[in-house]
């Protein structure tokens, strides 16, 4: 039997509460059960965590085309494109997944991480969740078909159509200028056979490159990519066996750096300028040399903003794999088309 009672012998501070127990042997205990009063209770801190918070750390993780997509500077710093480029080039790629478990969008993310970061194959692997052989599989035949439908994206300008977008700086010192030609070196892994190590190696590099010639137009785009050469292949031997002579008409202005006086004869046959930056006689500048010299930079500096662009590819930063050295033409290619497809390098002002 339990019995349970409260009882005062004299004033308390505090209510008690006296449990008593009888048990069969009628023996019987009794117990002071201390209370904590409402006012006290009240005083006492109180911590309090709202479920509504989420985890105590933050979580990480990255979803493919669903992560960029929601963030457009989140695009421009992994994949180098805006949506809009973005929607334009998912729009390219084949509607199908019987090959991948990927989306289209998830693949043209990879594909542009790819070029973008120069991320290996490995660690795009584990941020898509695939093996990276499946990743560069990927990566090939996204690069296959956006290669493909893009080849002619990048073509040369008729005379009337780079006359009519030259801006100002051009039209006041060269209004003639067809095009701004440079070459840029791809450090590349060192090829197996021992006859593309030898037209593979640059002297001026000191490593092994492939090595294009690019041709970009007053305006500002890219007009004119060759086919890659071996870092061997010196700048004139490239402008002249890549065709692009044949390309000018006479009386047309090709504007280069100091790595092309070799192209000096071929041009004149051809009787198009070629004009670069003078080389000092005696070593100091005359008058009109260094107005020369200002003149071309003050052109040059804008192209040399769109080959930035260009360089903005990591992939063509880091050493090329060698299961990339087949492929580096659509590479160029595609990069080139990206940076054709971002906004303008000049100010609207400038034209």
């Amino acid at each position: 039997m339990t019995v349970m009672s409260t009882q005062w012998e004299e004033p308390l501070a505090e209510p008690h509460i006296f449990l008593s127990f009888t048990d069969s042997n009628t023996a019987c205990t009794q117990i002071s059960c201390k209370t904590v009063s409402t006012a006290l209770a009240q005083t006492q801190p109180c911590v309090t965590r709202s479920t509504a918070s989420g985890p105590d750390h933050k979580s990480v993780y990255f979803c493919g085309a669903q992560t960029v997509q929601a963030d457009e500077n989140a695009m421009l710093g992994l994949c180098s494109v805006t949506f809009s480029v973005f929607s334009l080039l998912v729009s390219i790629l084949p509607d199908t997944r019987t090959v991948y478990e990927l989306t289209k969008a998830d693949r043209l993310t990879l594909f542009l991480m790819k070029l973008k970061t120069g991320m290996t194959y490995t660690a795009l692997g584990a941020l898509f969740g695939v093996h990276r052989r499946t990743a560069a599989r990927c990566f090939l035949t996204v690069l296959d078909t956006l290669f493909t439908q893009t080849r002619c994206w990048i073509e040369w300008h008729h005379r009337d159509d780079v006359l009519s977008t030259m801006p100002e700086c051009f039209k006041r010192h060269y209004p003639k200028c067809r095009v701004v030609i440079d070459c840029t070196e791809i450090p590349a892994e060192r090829p197996a056979s021992v006859e593309l190590q030898n037209l593979m190696y640059s002297n001026y590099k000191g490593n092994y490159t492939a090595k294009f010639l690019i041709g970009i137009s007053p305006s500002g785009l890219v007009t004119f990519i060759s086919k890659a050469y071996g870092g061997r292949a010196t700048d004139a031997f490239i402008t002249v066996d890549s065709g692009l002579l044949s390309l000018l008409e006479p009386g047309d202005v090709v504007l280069a750096d100091k790595g092309f006086p070799g192209v000096r004869v071929d041009a004149a046959e051809a009787d198009v300028i070629l004009v670069m930056p003078p080389f000092a006689s005696g070593g100091n500048f005359t008058a009109e040399e260094m107005a020369e010299t200002y003149n071309i930079a003050s052109v040059r500096i804008h192209v040399e903003r769109m080959i930035q662009r260009v360089k903005n590819f990591n992939i063509v930063n880091v050493r090329l794999p060698i299961e990339l050295h087949d492929h580096i033409d659509q590479v160029m290619h595609v990069i080139c088309v990206l940076a054709n497809l971002q906004s303008s390098i000049f100010k609207q002002c400038e034209y």
